[in-house]
């Protein structure tokens, strides 16, 4: 009988052995496939904000097209009926809203030159208030002429980069048209799309990757709606009580709150200064700044205790220190638009590597790290 010396056998397993030494690690190409992925991204980034916008919108509206699917209607036949009855009720509210809001913008505009003069005369009034009911703290105040300077300078500061975002109003006006067009490709061919890459992938992977993308599109519809619904109760929220409080510009404020409030921590801070800062220049008095300071803290600890564990829940939240470094990354890649787009898109990433973490444990037999209650992952979800 031959037998295999051991020397034979190493040298069997030399080839194989130095072709593996050769290959680079996978967490080095994970690395950069990542660091490539970024930077494709950075670069085409006014697309990737179209799409990112579309896909969000194509979320919110799925659950109607996936009603609609369920009474046997076609899935063409369902977004396009969507898509129509939504064009019908912004028309509706347009006609309802849009004279209001063109009366509020109208005089906004009308007095903006000369907004820094109104807003010194407020604050003077502000300051003798304040001076008269505490007079010591009259040498807390700078002199109006001081002040005047500062303020102004600030001002045209901040307003430096108006002229160019008007010139970007065709962009603006280009992304009002392509979002919904988008949308509607997204809604109409998203299961074809998931189809086409189920059918490229190596049969071993497919059962893993339905149920990953399954949960995944659960939670991140779950999120995305949520946030959606959360920003629309706090704008009419703050629309209604700045219209109790008789402060002007409701609609605009209100539509301002909604739309800050995606940005947390930070947004509900900018609405709240931007009503005070029209308070202020309206009534000229520390009462009504009060007012409006009790209202935005009440919408605010509503916001937590009620409305967000109603629409978001507590699961899907990003580390405070997470968070404030992606608004911090978002608003260097994009501006304001990227700080109110980073926290969404990085809450997305966030639970997508998550659940592909805890799939992955799963598939390996090991226990879940943080088990999710209700979630139970399977071996096939959808």
């Amino acid at each position: 009988m031959n037998q295999v010396q051991p020397g034979d056998a190493t040298k069997g397993a030399g080839p194989s052995r130095s072709a593996r030494s050769l290959s680079p690690p996978a967490s080095i190409l994970w690395g950069v496939a990542i660091v490539i992925t970024v930077l494709i991204i950075y670069a085409s980034r006014e697309l990737v904000l179209l799409l990112f916008f579309s896909a969000s919108l194509a979320y919110l509206l799925n659950p109607l097209v996936k009603m609609a699917e369920s009474v046997v209607i076609r899935r063409d036949v369902a977004v396009t009926g969507i898509f129509i009855a939504l064009i019908v009720g912004l028309l509706a509210t347009a006609y309802l809203l849009v004279p209001r809001l063109r009366t509020e913008v109208n005089t906004l505009t009308g007095n903006w030159p000369s907004f820094t003069q109104r807003l010194d005369d407020a604050v003077d009034a502000l300051q003798a208030e304040i001076v008269a009911d505490y007079p010591t703290a009259r040498h807390l105040f700078p002199e109006r002429e001081a002040r005047y300077d500062k303020l102004n300078a600030f001002i045209e500061h901040q307003t430096a980069n108006l002229p160019n975002l008007v010139s970007h109003l065709a962009t603006i006006v280009l992304a009002g048209v392509l979002i919904p067009f988008f949308t509607y490709f997204l809604l109409r061919d998203s299961h074809r799309m998931i189809q086409f890459l189920m059918d490229r992938l190596p049969p071993a992977q497919i059962e893993t990757s339905v149920a990953v993308w399954c949960g995944i599109d659960r939670i991140i519809g779950r999120y995305l709606r949520g946030l959606a619904i959360d920003g629309m109760v706090i704008g009419v929220a703050a629309t209604l009580g700045l219209w109790v409080l008789g402060v002007n510009y409701p609609l605009l404020l209100g539509a301002f709150s909604g739309l800050a409030n995606v940005v947390p921590y930070l947004g509900p801070i900018l609405g709240g200064a931007a009503a005070m800062l029209t308070a202020l220049i309206q009534f000229k008095s520390l009462a009504p700044l009060g007012k409006v300071l009790t209202l935005y803290v009440s919408i605010k600890l509503l916001d937590d205790v009620l409305i967000q564990p109603m629409t978001i829940g507590h699961s899907v939240h990003l580390h405070p220190m997470l968070l404030i470094a992606s608004v911090i990354v978002g608003g260097h890649a994009f501006g304001l638009i990227g700080m109110v787009v980073a926290v969404p898109a990085v809450t997305v990433l966030q639970e997508t590597t998550k659940l592909m973490l805890e799939r992955r444990r799963y598939h390996a037999g090991l226990p879940a790290t943080h088990p999710r209650r209700g979630v139970p992952i399977q071996p096939f979800v959808c």
